[in-house]
């Protein structure tokens, strides 16, 4: 078994690793191998640092990441039990110390039992969870009424950038996960997001202010259109503004002949889960976030 920087090359034995693992846990994958290049590229990621496989022989295993927000150690479901995911998490552990993290954090598929056995053993505890949920796209869905006074457009992603990226700052501060980002971070992850398309994402403006945005992703080879941001002020919230942005986005989705809509939430956030299953969306499955002091040693 051995320990090593990932290349580029790397990226098929990482997706396949990946789409076991997402098969075994939640049932099918949506990984695709453009996107997993292309994270690698646009999140500030690098290779020789920041990533690490381990190989059995010349078979790639397991994987691990570690970037700003967290890291994250994915074992192939066949190697489990080997030591693969004990030796990632050292190592996670120790470039996340490097780059001055204040905590340890790992995310988990929650039907992910060997996983959640590893990071307890190593003095993890789940802090909160994200479920994934879905609604189906048979149809065009009904029109969602504007509130009044606000106006609805397609982002324009160089003009709306800085706006966009204080109006994130201020709806999602108060998120356990949140990490203050720089424009040129969050510009990055998010408006130059390589399945980005800014005719499915939507910018809500209420007098001279942008109140929401939402920013919209189409996965065409899996029909699905995916929601990476919903965000209203705090100053506009309660007004219908994200209910309305949805509904944009749905029938958005609808007319480019995708199939099902996705998002992911915060289990915590019980107004934002409820805004969701009015609009017909379900829970599909959930992800877990574990959490250690990065000063105290696991027992």
């Amino acid at each position: 078994m051995r320990l090593r920087a990932a290349v580029l090359d790397d990226a098929p034995a990482v997706l396949e690793v990946l789409a076991a693992r997402d098969r075994v846990d939640l049932g099918a994958t949506d990984h695709q191998l453009a996107a997993l290049v292309d994270s690698w590229r646009v999140l500030g990621i690098d290779l020789a640092d920041d990533v690490r496989v381990v190989e059995v022989g010349r078979t790639v295993v397991a994987y691990g990441l570690v970037r700003r927000a967290g890291s994250m150690v994915v074992v192939a479901p066949d190697h489990e039990g080997a030591g693969a995911g004990t030796l990632l998490l050292r190592w996670v552990e120790q470039r996340e110390r490097q780059r001055g993290h204040r905590t340890h954090r790992q995310w988990i598929a929650a039907g992910n039992a060997g996983g959640r056995a590893m990071l307890a053993s190593a003095g993890y505890t789940r802090t909160h969870s994200y479920v994934r949920m879905a609604r189906r796209l048979v149809a065009a869905p009904p029109p969602t009424l504007r509130p009044p006074g606000v106006i609805i457009r397609q982002v324009e992603v160089a003009e709306d950038a800085m706006a966009l990226h204080a109006l994130d700052a201020a709806s999602f501060a108060g998120a356990p996960d949140y990490e203050p980002e720089s424009l040129e971070e969050f510009s990055a992850e998010h408006l130059h997001a390589p399945d980005l398309d800014p005719e499915l994402s939507w910018v809500a403006e209420r007098g001279q202010e942008i109140a929401g945005f939402l920013l919209g992703h189409r996965w065409r080879q899996s029909g699905v259109g995916f929601v990476d941001l919903l965000a209203v002020h705090p100053e506009h919230q309660r007004l219908g503004i994200g209910t309305a942005l949805l509904g944009e986005a749905l029938t958005g989705f609808a007319a480019d002949g995708l199939s099902q809509a996705q998002l992911g939430v915060d289990s915590d956030n019980p107004r934002a889960l409820r805004l969701y299953e009015r609009a017909g969306m379900a829970p599909r499955f959930r992800f877990d976030t574990y959490e250690r002091p990065l000063l105290t040693a696991p027992a």
